[in-house]
């Protein structure tokens, strides 16, 4: 039995296969596949390259495949996009062989081993899901950087060059983020920030400012260290807003995993995320495995495999050969 996990996204696109045991068969990625960004044909170019390379890799067939999950950004969000998304991935895989998702579900999937709790996403955007012992699912945030997506990456850099520009003029002192800022954007004036806005238009060109906020949470900057306080803050109100929507035993601690770049951030948002949830009664856990081999999981168990212990250090096995 052969499984197929895809987990897309705005930047790249992942694709794997592994057998009902959980050895990794073969690994590849592609580009963006958020249709947003490069519309249907693009989302079409892109899932359809990843799946023809993951299956020549593995010397196999479609006909092969037993099942497979596809996690899609922005999938579920605007209905005219749904029938079109499930219409490319039939046509690739085929009718029955296939279950279209949010790529907040592989991460949700792969974090928690598809036991209930919730998932938190900080990456370029910004998403939470949940599902509890019933099964019953619920999503906060995720509404898109105009206005929302907030403690993402994007929200981090517009945070951050909102906190330059602040001491560039004198409304703020001067702190480190001031000078990291000029140096990774190669400013030769602080005016000259106003040439790069097609730029930073460029969701993926946003979203990299976050690892500048990071260099100044390092060296000490207090705005830098707040803005990962408050990015905690914000992921904290995503979890308390999936919990209202879903039935936990009382008195049950609700696990909270995470997947996305902010979080390589470490305890500059883990521990004040931490204190934060110990007020729901939730406990931050670390991911079990990434989105990718979460997608992979996901497939297997909707094809009617079973999630155990054996399998998912298997899988914990095959991720180190894909990061």
């Amino acid at each position: 039995m052969i499984f197929l996990g895809v987990d897309g996204g705005g930047t790249k696109t992942a694709f794997a296969l592994i057998s009902q045991q959980g050895e990794l068969l073969a690994f590849t990625t592609t580009g963006p596949s958020h249709p947003d960004q490069v519309g249907m044909d693009g989302v079409r170019q892109t899932l359809g390259t990843g799946v023809r390379e993951v299956f020549s890799q593995a010397g196999l067939t479609l006909n092969q495949l037993t099942f497979s999950f596809w996690g899609l950004p922005g999938f579920g969000e605007n209905l005219n996009h749904v029938p079109q998304l499930e219409a490319i991935v039939r046509d690739l895989v085929g009718e029955g062989k296939y279950r279209c998702g949010n790529d907040v579900e592989a991460g949700w999937a792969g974090s928690l081993a598809c036991q209930p709790g919730v998932h938190l996403v900080a990456g370029t955007g910004a998403i939470g899901y949940g599902q509890d012992p019933q099964g019953k699912t619920a999503r906060g945030s995720g509404w898109g950087e105009l206005f929302g997506d907030e403690g993402s990456a994007y929200w981090l850099g517009r945070k951050l060059l909102e906190l330059f520009c602040k001491q560039s003029d004198g409304r703020l002192a001067k702190s480190p983020l001031y000078e990291l800022v000029r140096r990774s954007l190669g400013l030769t004036r602080d005016l000259d920030l106003m040439a790069k806005t097609d730029v930073f238009c460029q969701r993926d060109e946003m979203a990299r400012l976050a690892q500048v906020a990071y260099q100044a949470a390092q060296a000490g900057d207090s705005h830098a260290l707040n803005l990962f306080v408050r990015a905690a803050q914000e992921h904290y109100l995503t979890v308390q807003a999936i919990l209202a929507q879903l039935d936990f035993p009382p008195g049950m601690p609700v696990p909270v995993s995470y997947s996305g770049g902010v979080f390589k951030a470490g305890e500059f948002i883990l521990s004040p995320l931490r204190d934060r949830l110990a007020a729901l009664n939730a406990a931050l856990v670390e991911p079990l495995l990434t989105p990718i081999m979460g997608a992979c999981l996901y497939a297997l168990k909707l094809g009617g495999g079973t999630v155990q212990d054996e399998l998912i250090r298997c899988l914990q096995e095959a991720e180190t050969r894909v990061q």
